[in-house]
């Protein structure tokens, strides 16, 4: 791997192999789902413009997805509409980034992420340096720091794409953009990679990842002629 990091299931030391941390997964959400929330909740969620229908991307295919990416100690994570943080904490539980963070604009899906992040903190089975779950709109957020974002999106609205697009196509040059929907406009960003993975609503769905490359270096205008 090009990044300072091991495969997240044989990390050096013992600590947690793939099945074990599945099983921590099932302990940390034994009692937490994200599927039903409150009516206000949907109508507060569609009044913002965002969308409040739910799904998982799932345990295997975010174990798939570090190691395709190569996740490693310098990264910072997002995941935008993060659910009740499964994503986060699988990742924050298997690799040491520098940075985990997901936001969500449900409450009671955030109060489930947070009674997670409390279970897997007092089990001690954090790797991440950092791992935060934020309730609020991703649109309004401070992603300055991210290497790597995801967002499941299949139930995005155009208008909402278009808005995402544009917000993460101003941030550092090398951002992964991990989604579930081609974006409308693409801002500069590339496509590098089509991936399948298993979610909770379908298997073998497409996954696109994307990279913001580095602003091309502007042409020098040439010389203007002054001779007569």
């Amino acid at each position: 791997m090009s990044k300072d990091t091991q495969a997240p299931d044989s990390d050096g030391d013992g600590r947690d192999d793939s099945s074990s941390l599945r099983a921590s997964m099932r302990r940390l959400y034994r009692d937490i789902s994200g599927y039903e929330i409150p009516r206000d909740e949907v109508r507060a969620i569609r009044e913002r413009r965002g969308s409040p229908t739910y799904g998982e991307i799932n345990f295997a295919s975010v174990h798939k997805l570090i190691t395709h990416l190569e996740l490693g100690e310098d990264d910072v994570l997002y995941d935008l509409g993060s659910g009740v943080g499964k994503m986060v904490l699988q990742v924050a539980m298997a690799v040491p980034l520098r940075k985990c963070v997901g936001i969500e604009m449900s409450p009671s899906r955030h109060q489930g992420a947070r009674a997670a992040l409390s279970r897997a903190r007092e089990l001690g089975l954090l790797r991440a340096r950092e791992c935060e779950l934020v309730r609020g709109d991703f649109m309004e957020a401070d992603l300055s720091d991210a290497t790597v974002i995801y967002t499941c999106s299949t139930t995005f609205s155009d208008r909402l794409m278009r808005r995402l697009m544009l917000k993460l196509s101003t941030l550092t040059p090398g951002l992964r953009f991990i989604t579930t929907r081609h974006p409308i406009v693409r801002h500069g960003f590339e496509e590098v990679d089509e991936l399948r993975l298993d979610m909770s609503w379908h298997r073998r769905s497409p996954v696109f990842v994307y990279r913001l490359p580095p602003p091309s270096p502007r042409r020098p205008r040439p010389a203007h002629d002054s001779r007569p």
